[in-house]
């Protein structure tokens, strides 16, 4: 019987390395982000689509951007942020730069589709594409989710008809969340398209030296 004491001792460590594990699985998953794109109004491209945040931390919301594909087989990368002047004292800051830091259950209005996708072009008379051109739209989002110094990304797609009136549907019912370590390539390369930095890398010491030109 003397077996009986080590044995006893050897489950009850195997049981709480599984409770801690689980534990630890459970913290992981509530601490991840989780970003929505969501497209207001059902089909109508008129619609606003606004960046929620439904993640249990704050992230610091990094560029947004929309990617068009064309009836011509064309892509086109645009910035949905507006970089205009504003006073430090301006309520509405976060609406006008679709930047800065975003609160659990907050949400960013990124504009409506139509705007999104002409941008200052609907302005225009000669703009380089019409709304008419656009068969697809990808928006996609790159924020620094407070844990973690590498950026996460958020996307989705959606499909433009021009039967008739145009119409615009979601190609998936979720929004597809880059959170993994394969993905943080693909999500540091936005941010760098957007912010066109001198020095790029993949951390904060890999060809990324803040010291500024040798003198």
């Amino acid at each position: 019987m003397d077996y009986i004491a080590p044995v006893s001792s050897a489950i009850m460590a195997i049981v709480w390395i599984v409770y801690f594990q689980l534990f630890f699985l459970q913290y992981k998953r509530n601490n991840r982000p989780y970003l929505v794109i969501h497209h207001a109004q059902n089909e109508n491209p008129d619609a606003l689509c606004l960046l929620v945040n439904m993640g249990k931390e704050t992230v610091h919301v990094q560029c947004v951007q929309v990617v068009l594909y064309t009836r011509a087989g064309e892509e086109k990368i645009m910035t949905v942020t507006e970089y205009r002047r504003v006073g430090a004292d301006d309520a509405n800051v976060h609406q006008v730069l679709r930047q800065g830091p975003l609160q659990p259950g907050g949400y960013l209005v990124l504009g409506s589709f139509r705007n999104i996708i002409l941008g200052r072009r609907s302005e225009e008379s000669e703009s380089d594409y019409l709304f008419e051109d656009i068969t697809g739209v990808e928006i996609r989002a790159a924020v620094i989710h407070g844990p973690t110094k590498y950026p996460v990304g958020v996307r989705r797609s959606f499909s433009l008809s021009h039967q008739g009136r145009p119409e615009i549907f979601p190609r998936n019912i979720h929004s597809e969340q880059l959170v993994r370590r394969k993905d943080r390539h693909q999500v540091r390369r936005w941010v760098e398209e957007e912010l066109q930095p001198e020095r790029k890398g993949s951390s904060e010491s890999d060809d990324s030296d803040q010291s500024g030109p040798e003198k």
